[in-house]
């Protein structure tokens, strides 16, 4: 038994690696760095170094070669610009590797936040009040109808290749200059838009407070029959707050509505594999922001609360049913201990420490989310630590400290402004 694992420095491939070597699957690590974390990890059977995921055609006749030379070998993206580009090159992919992952219809439909909002509005799913034009003078011309704030974001994050999340437009006067700060600092890789040249339009999305501190995060499997096993999170703290990436998680009860809806969504586009769902929660709503038909950053987390991705993933590849079986009502059965949460705990020491010392965190709420660590701790999965493979952790925390030195303002947004 054999998997390939590619972007070695997602947390989401780190928890990949550690789920099918603790299970005895030999697994090939690749990145295009030898730097990423992953690879280092002592579960981790061969390291290798693939060309830039940029550079396609390279990156295809690369994996080509590996599939003739590893027939077989267990293939899953973990990462949207693979999630898509295996879908678009899914018959040639095929050929060599075994995998579990729909056409390019059924990916493109979740990971084009257009194509979301349309499918989620024909269901009935609760989504954002989302607005697209195709010019920036429409877009302007529409806020009229608007309710302040707003966020102007990408429709998508595949082969954007500027780090941008989405920027806040406080009051309607700004939203023309902003148009143009987003558009100098947002780039898509051709190999993108000239299958889709409508994707690299922005949209507006409506700004709920609520999404600063509670994104209600729904992930799981879904099999080919359609059956749907899942864990459920409310993401508690994220960096910066307004529109940013999690650090700390809660582990929260399934709620049916929801796992209802991702059913009927998944159906409705021809959709299987693994996925992270991500809701808005205010008050009763959940409104549906992003669907990642992927792994995804803190699996381990849902690894760690009974449900193996990996392990499914694999079993389902090579059409190992009874093992696929097993593990899938293995996970349905697992109860939750009440007190199961997730966090990048070094981060989170770094947030707290900066924030705290430049005010945007109170003593209080520095205090509170020392004691919320300390009353988990018992049931807390890391994001990277792992006391049976330390290696990655060590890097992890250097590379971080690289980062800031060579991005000094992006560090003091990020982890001192809270911007």
């Amino acid at each position: 038994m054999t998997a390939l694992l590619l972007g070695a420095d997602y947390y989401g491939t780190l928890a990949a690696v550690r789920c099918f070597g603790k299970h005895g699957i030999h697994t090939y690590v690749a990145d295009e760095k030898k730097s990423a974390r992953a690879l280092w990890s002592k579960f981790a059977g061969q390291r290798l170094q693939h060309p830039p995921i940029s550079e396609v055609n390279t990156f295809l006749a690369w994996l080509d070669a590996f599939g003739r030379e590893h027939p077989s070998t267990v293939l899953y993206p973990t990462n949207d610009h693979l999630a898509w580009l295996l879908a678009r090159h899914r018959d040639r992919i095929s050929e060599r590797f075994a995998i579990f992952h729909p056409a390019e219809d059924s990916i493109f439909a979740l990971l084009d936040k257009k194509r979301l909002a349309e499918v989620s509005t024909e269901l009935g799913i609760d989504f954002p009040e989302t607005t697209f034009e195709d010019s920036d003078e429409a877009l302007i011309a529409k806020a009229v109808d608007l309710r302040f704030p707003v966020l102007i974001k990408p429709r998508t994050q595949i082969f954007l290749e500027s780090g941008v999340k989405g920027v806040l437009v406080a009051e309607r006067a700004d939203l023309a200059s902003e148009l143009a700060r987003y558009h100098s600092m947002v780039r898509f890789n051709p190999v993108l838009t000239d299958a889709h040249p409508d994707v690299a339009r922005p949209l507006l999305q409506g700004y709920y407070t609520a999404a600063e501190t509670s994104i209600f995060s729904v992930s799981g499997f879904v099999g080919k029959d359609g059956r749907l096993v899942a864990r459920a999170a409310m993401k508690v703290l994220q960096r910066p707050r307004k529109v940013g990436i999690g650090l700390c998680f809660e582990g929260r009860e399934i709620e049916p509505k929801v796992a209802d809806s991702l059913t009927r969504l998944c159906k409705r586009v021809g959709y299987y594999g693994a996925f992270e769902a991500e809701f808005i929660a205010d008050g009763d709503r959940r409104m549906l922001i992003d669907f990642n038909p992927r792994f995804y950053s803190q699996m381990a987390f849902d690894i760690a609360r009974g449900l193996p991705l990996p392990l499914l993933v694999h079993h389902a590849a090579l059409g190992d049913s009874a093992a696929y079986e097993r593990e899938f009502n293995a996970a349905l059965a697992w109860k939750s201990s009440g007190q199961d949460i997730y966090c990048h705990k070094w981060m989170l020491d770094v947030v707290l420490m900066l924030q705290g010392a430049s005010g945007e965190l109170s003593r209080e709420e520095v205090k509170k989310w020392r004691v919320w660590f300390r009353e988990h701790e018992a049931h807390a999965t890391d994001a990277v630590r792992d006391s049976s493979d330390s290696v990655p952790a060590l890097l992890d925390s250097v590379q971080w400290v690289q980062h800031f030195a060579r991005h000094p303002r992006s560090f003091l947004r990020s982890y001192v402004w809270n911007r």
